[in-house]
């Protein structure tokens, strides 16, 4: 039925010569063709934990009691975030979809001072791999010794670059040693944590970014396991051409919308227009370049990666910012490629940040990566935010909406998705600076799939693609979809299902995406500018409206097709489904939900096939703090060719302001944002003489949030002191973002200082 409506469509369009109709963009793919075989038993992976349950991997994806599996996986670091809020920081990351927990240990947090270990506070290792699986989220430890993480020396002590010199990072004594032992303390850390014990830890990562010494990275994975460490996982980071120990370590890979690193101060990173192409080659250009600027290849194509599946662990949640290079992420730029690592067939989706922090002061010096220290960049001394979708702070970013989207269709469905295999349309683009060839893939068996189609990329915007239509050539015969052309809007990026099983009817195809699954609740949601249209093997086709109205019968399925705002406010655990503008944690049979709107506070919860409004009233706060000019910034001297950071002798010559915090700015919330409005160069925050945190201007409001500083905050309020920018000064900013010098040499300002509160309230059942 439903092939004779396409016929009968194209013979209506063909008979109306007279209207002149716009050429149909037909966008072809072959997948008749793909072979979903997989090569297992032959990678030293797996295990299972007391439960019976088994994760282990095969050359083309991971698998949760021999099914197929598609995790979520996000960094958060331990030991650069308050230990009294990580338990609500990892109740928002599994309402954001992730599945498992990646966090570097860093050698120089711990024993900073030779053989003197901590592991208490916020260092404690133990405790919150512990609380992880508390929370239900698994855990992926990057063991390191060298983590990098923008870290002073990568994570190693100063005393064992003193004692080691360069021998460090291969087979040399006592190099050897001192990191058996690092090993040893992590694993006394996590003795009972691991997955075969009961525990979330399934799985450890080996070094980082080292890629010309694969007999290392075996002997460590050796001493691991001696050591204990028997999880179902073994991997390293796989770019810059690493030379893999074969079937031993499982190379992981990722990329980025920018590159803080990069030693050009004029515009943006221009090749990390490439992420935002679908393509089977997996390594990244710029990762790793400044720590290792020889040592990046391609080796990607050999027989050792396709003995592999394509797993990522730095996607970039965001972008971390340096005192040269200080990009501005948006949402959008995070989202677009995630969306196009899966349609080019990654099969873990892993980001680097997913949630920002802050460097510690360590006991004999600062922690974060510097020039003064012999790394390529400097560093903020405290932030470490990354414009990650959850902030230093915890902030909710745009991006932690988008990519939710993403992580409850890959829950619901990654079982379906992981086996098929990714095809290139039969003309793709010409490469990363054709903006006019549609950029898409699919993933199929050769029978059922997903058409993925981005057509947003960072800083440079492609144009609508009108009159787009697909055929797929599949086993069964031809495909072809929609049945009327449509536009596919710029900046927009999508996943269309085809020959879908709903509950028992088979769907032919959709444009719209798939969210989620609840029951057998199919939910979907609409992109802005294209009609929804569903076609059914029975040849009904539906056209729903966008909204909580939609919920339509289709056989034993229901049916509901979400706005995109929607979609962004949809929350899912278990058989639970909320949408909500606040952002929702699942604590128990309890829902909190949090944010700085009192007027956001509701939540419309799908039950029994309706949606049902809840609400719980909270007064807004109206908190005002006090900030007054103390001193005036003085004159500074020209920059040079290639400047560092400025140091602590040179904040005498900053603009000096002092900001009193009302005592009860913290009463009747759970946290309140300083956010101050401010031009400079480099601003940093105290509370009396210690410095608590930092920033490097590039044209964003500076948050931070109060809670952690409380008492000390609302007695001594906090007094900021901010470097005027230089009108030459060699870094780059975007221009937009840049200040009006007015025709002075520098600039130096406080716009606005404000405090926003942050709500909660709670559904209880």
């Amino acid at each position: 039925m439903l092939k004779k409506q396409i016929v009968l469509f194209a013979v209506t369009v063909l008979g109306m010569g007279a209207t002149a109709e716009p050429k149909v963009a037909m966008h072809n793919a072959d997948v008749s063709h793909v072979n979903t075989a997989v090569l297992a038993g032959h990678l030293k992976m797996g295990g299972k934990n007391p439960r019976g349950e088994e994760i282990n991997a095969n050359n083309r994806y991971l698998t949760f009691n021999g099914r197929p599996w598609m995790p979520a996986m996000g960094e958060f670091h331990y030991s650069r975030y308050p230990r009294a809020q990580w338990d609500e920081e990892l109740l928002k990351m599994k309402s954001g979809g992730i599945d498992i927990v990646a966090s570097y240990v860093f050698w120089n947090h711990h024993e900073e001072a030779k053989g003197e270990w901590e592991w208490s506070g916020d260092r404690d290792l133990h405790a919150f791999v512990e609380l992880c699986g508390k929370r239900g989220l698994l855990c992926v430890v990057r063991l390191g010794p060298w983590a990098h993480g923008e870290a002073r020396n990568g994570g190693f002590p100063d005393w064992l670059l003193k004692e080691c010199g360069g021998e460090v990072r291969k087979e040399a004594e006592p190099y050897m040693t001192y990191a058996r032992e690092l090993y040893r303390q992590i694993a006394a850390q996590t003795k009972g944590l691991l997955w075969k014990d009961g525990g979330p830890v399934i799985g450890v990562q080996l070094d980082n970014e080292l890629t010309r010494n694969a007999p290392h990275i075996l002997h460590l994975k050796q001493i691991a396991r001696e050591l204990g460490f028997d999880v179902p996982l073994y991997t390293m980071t796989g770019w810059g051409g690493a030379e893999v120990p074969q079937d031993e370590v499982l190379p992981l890979w990722g990329g980025y919308p920018d590159a803080f690193w990069d030693d050009d101060v004029t515009g943006w990173d221009r090749s990390a227009r490439l992420q935002y192409l679908f393509a089977v080659e997996r390594d990244a250009p710029t990762i790793g370049l400044d720590a290792n600027p020889a040592g990046v290849g391609s080796g990607n194509v050999s027989a050792k990666t396709k003995r592999n599946p394509y797993l990522t662990c730095e996607i970039g949640g965001g972008m971390q910012v340096s005192y040269r290079r200080r990009p501005v992420i948006e949402p959008e730029d995070v989202a677009a490629i995630a969306l196009v690592k899966i349609g080019s067939g990654s099969n873990l989706t892993g980001y680097y940040m997913y949630h920002g922090g802050a460097h510690p002061i360590g006991r004999f010096s600062t922690l974060n990566e510097s020039r003064a220290s012999g790394y390529p960049n400097d560093l903020p001394v405290i932030s470490y935010d990354f414009q990650a979708p959850l902030g230093q702070y915890g902030q909710r970013r745009g991006h932690f909406d988008l990519l939710r989207q993403l992580h409850l269709f890959l829950r619901d469905f990654g079982a379906e998705l992981a086996p098929m295999r990714p095809e290139p349309p039969a003309q793709p683009p010409r490469g990363a600076d054709d903006l006019h060839a549609l950029r898409w893939a699919v993933r199929s068996d050769g029978r059922s799939g997903f058409v993925f189609i981005n057509n947003y990329q960072r800083i440079e915007p492609l144009p609508p693609k009108t009159n787009v239509q697909f055929s797929l050539r599949l086993k069964s015969g031809s495909l072809t979809f929609p049945l009327q052309p449509v536009t596919i809007p710029s900046g927009a990026s999508m996943i269309w299902p085809f020959n879908m099983d709903l509950a028992g009817t088979r769907l032919i195809h959709a444009t719209a995406q798939l969210l989620c699954r609840v029951g057998d609740t199919f939910v979907f949601f609409a992109q802005p500018g294209i009609v929804p249209e569903f076609a059914f093997d029975d040849g009904k086709i539906l056209r729903p409206e966008p909204g909580l109205g939609s919920l339509t019968a289709v056989g034993r399925a229901k049916l509901v097709v979400l706005t995109s705002e929607q979609a962004c406010q949809a929350y899912k655990d278990g058989n639970r489904f909320v949408l909500s503008p606040a952002l929702v944690m699942f604590d128990g049979e309890q829902i909190r939900l949090r944010s700085r709107n009192a007027a956001d506070l509701w939540a419309d919860i799908l039950a029994d096939g309706q949606f049902k409004r809840q609400t719980i009233a909270v007064a807004p706060r109206a908190v005002k703090p006090v900030a007054g000019r103390v001193k005036e910034a003085g004159p500074l001297p020209g920059p040079g060719k290639n400047p560092m950071q400025p140091d602590a002798a040179a904040f005498t010559n900053a603009e000096v302001w002092q900001v009193s915090v009302p005592a009860d700015a913290l009463t009747g919330v759970v946290e309140n944002y300083l956010r101050v409005h401010y031009v400079g160069d480099v601003a940093r925050a105290f509370i009396g003489e210690r410095l608590v945190d930092d920033d490097y201007y590039f044209g964003r409001i500076w948050e931070i949030g109060l809670k952690r500083f409380a008492p000390d905050v609302l007695a001594a309020g906090m007094t900021l002191k901010i470097l005027p920018l230089h009108k030459d000064l060699p870094v780059y900013i975007p221009k937009d973002r840049l200040p009006d010098f007015a025709g002075r040499d520098q600039a130096v300002a406080v716009r606005d200082v404000t405090l926003e509160p942050e709500y909660e309230a709670v559904l209880r059942p």
